[in-house]
């Protein structure tokens, strides 16, 4: 009995053995979720977000995850930033669903610093901005007041207590055990961001003319051997107003030359025209590119300047659906895939492939070796 038990463990864990680098964007609409699974099972959930606040996006995920990974737990979770399409909406769905009813767990838990609820505050679902002792932050939402109140509370007993992390950028904070791999917080908060002489990462919520929830997001540099991978949130790449009152600044062209040039990247903000922009794209590269968007979004992502940008310099531009035709339909490099978009790269190989959850298409291109020479993390 005890030789059948142990030969059925081996079969089970062989059936989810992993022999390379495995990026799976999932397919969340207006929205973002993607699962980073290295050669060795050390797993990365970056965001899990939703594209309203009653869809369950996280009852998807979840299952992906246990598909994926034959098992509910996942290393590290990073939480980009602090909006619904990025952590969904806290106790409903999102990562608080994943955590609290799906069973989905985590080793550790990265997230910006932000702010933190007030001590002896309780009541998260009826929380507004005076219950929060803010830190890093311009505008804000319901959405965020409502994470930080079930994120940092320290009367409640949940399944992010002792886990949570605030990022530190240039750190091992994630760290793989594979032989040549790394995952490097190239920013978080707008650290090292100045706007007229102030830093952004500070407290603005109750000013006028405050700095975008975007400026803020963590970004990640993923590298496994030759192949790198750029994936941001919605980190900002202009210098503007929005029509909403709020300012984008140009955190991208500060850190591009951190990142240095790309064999993958996923999109920042969806492919938004506040983002993307010319010297970020112009040193990143980009051999293929991936957006995350959702079908007949408001928002008209992806947007003619960040594709025709991707577009100079990607031989392919996938999408998670057919977001915005009217300037897709446009360019010849795109390929709507409709579903999941998974990645691999074996490690030590010339070429990575990217296909759909269904493998109805592989696409190879090659590892670009011998990349120039970026600058060292925390350097701009």
């Amino acid at each position: 009995m005890i030789v059948i038990l142990l030969l059925i463990s081996f079969i089970f864990s062989f059936a989810y053995a992993n022999t390379g680098l495995d990026i799976h964007l999932f397919d969340v609409g207006q929205a973002d979720a993607q699962l980073i699974v290295f050669p060795s099972g050390y797993s990365i959930l970056v965001d899990a977000g939703e594209k309203k606040t009653g869809s369950m996006n996280c009852k998807m995920i979840a299952e992906r995850i246990k598909a994926i990974l034959g098992k509910s737990h996942v290393d590290v979770a990073v939480l980009t930033h602090l909006h619904l399409d990025h952590v969904g909406m806290p106790y409903k769905n999102g990562f608080w669903y994943l955590m609290e009813k799906a069973g989905i767990t985590f080793g550790k838990f990265i997230d910006r610093d932000a702010g933190v609820v007030k001590n002896g505050f309780t009541a998260c679902t009826t929380a507004v901005s005076e219950n929060i002792e803010w830190h890093n932050v311009g505008t804000y939402s319901s959405t965020a007041i409502k994470w930080l109140c079930y994120a940092t509370n320290k009367q409640l007993q949940n399944n992010i207590t002792g886990i949570r992390e605030i990022a530190v950028p240039c750190s091992n904070q994630i760290n793989p055990p594979d032989e040549g791999a790394s995952v490097e917080i190239v920013i978080s908060d707008a650290l090292g961001v100045n706007s007229d002489g102030k830093p952004l990462a500070a407290d603005y919520h109750d000013q006028k003319n405050v700095p975008s929830e975007n400026d803020y997001s963590i970004s990640l540099r993923i590298q496994l051997g030759d192949f790198v991978y750029s994936t941001s949130g919605d980190l900002d790449g202009q210098d503007s107003g929005s029509r909403f009152g709020y300012l984008y600044h140009n955190i991208e062209s500060l850190y591009k030359d951190v990142v240095g040039e790309v064999d993958l990247y996923k999109a920042n903000h969806h492919g938004s025209e506040h983002s993307n922009n010319a010297e970020w794209l112009g040193v990143l590269k980009p051999t293929v590119s991936l957006i995350s968007c959702g079908h007949g979004n408001l928002y008209k992502h992806p947007t003619e300047p960040a594709v025709s940008l991707m577009n100079k310099y990607s031989k392919k531009i996938y999408l998670t659906e057919d977001c915005n035709a009217a300037v897709t339909d446009k360019f010849d490099k795109i390929v709507i895939v409709g579903s999941e978009i998974i990645v691999h790269y074996q490690p030590k190989s010339s070429s990575f492939t990217v296909s759909n959850i269904g493998n109805t298409f592989k696409h190879s291109y090659n590892v670009k070796k011998n990349k120039p020479q970026r600058k060292a993390c925390g350097v701009i």
